[in-house]
């Protein structure tokens, strides 16, 4: 929630349109938690099924190492909004999000457990033909845009246009992050 709201008060991204009746403080979409979740989830559920076969609790003790930060985190960003909302419109906000939630944390991660990046590589594979397929066909039928400035580049490919952190972020690295932070907070890291 505080991505996509970052990310469309910077115009990094828009959605015309939203089968609710409503958006998430006036920007936001219920689909994106929905889409969110799911992505999250198959990625793990994906690389859980077919590459690692450790444990199988449903959530760690370390998920709280995971769980209380992010509630604080969500205090100061409905504080921030409620009360100061221009602090949240942040230049080149794709940019940020993306190395500081996705890239960081991955690259960190791996430097300590460098015999999963084989694994890792395997499964952000596959996602970044699912993601991409997806990218082009929402573009195809204006799910979203990026109608904003404050991009590193632009990527053409098959008569689509996108940021360069679009490709970056959420094709190539976003799959690597999402389970850099599961083996750290909820998996046995083997």
């Amino acid at each position: 929630m505080i991505v996509d709201y970052l990310g469309v008060m910077d115009h990094s991204w828009f959605y015309p349109t939203t089968m609710f009746p409503f958006r998430l403080f006036g920007v936001g979409l219920i689909e994106n938690l929905i889409f969110g979740f799911l992505f999250i989830y198959n990625n793990v559920i994906f690389y859980e099924h077919f590459l690692d076969k450790g444990k199988h609790e449903l959530i760690d003790r370390k998920m709280k190492y995971l769980i209380w930060p992010l509630i604080v985190l969500m205090l100061v960003f409905f504080t921030i909004l409620f009360i100061k909302p221009e602090l949240l419109v942040i230049p080149y906000a794709y940019f940020g999000i993306g190395i500081i939630l996705l890239f960081l944390p991955a690259i960190t991660f791996l430097s300590f457990f460098p015999r999963l990046l084989s694994k890792y590589i395997k499964t952000a594979s596959y996602f970044f033909l699912l993601t991409i397929l997806f990218e082009f066909t929402a573009l195809h039928l204006n799910q979203w845009t990026f109608p904003g400035n404050n991009f590193i580049g632009w990527v053409e490919l098959f008569g689509y246009r996108f940021p360069f952190e679009e490709f970056l972020f959420f094709f190539c690295i976003a799959s690597i992050s999402f389970l850099s932070y599961y083996e750290l907070f909820d998996d046995d890291r083997k």
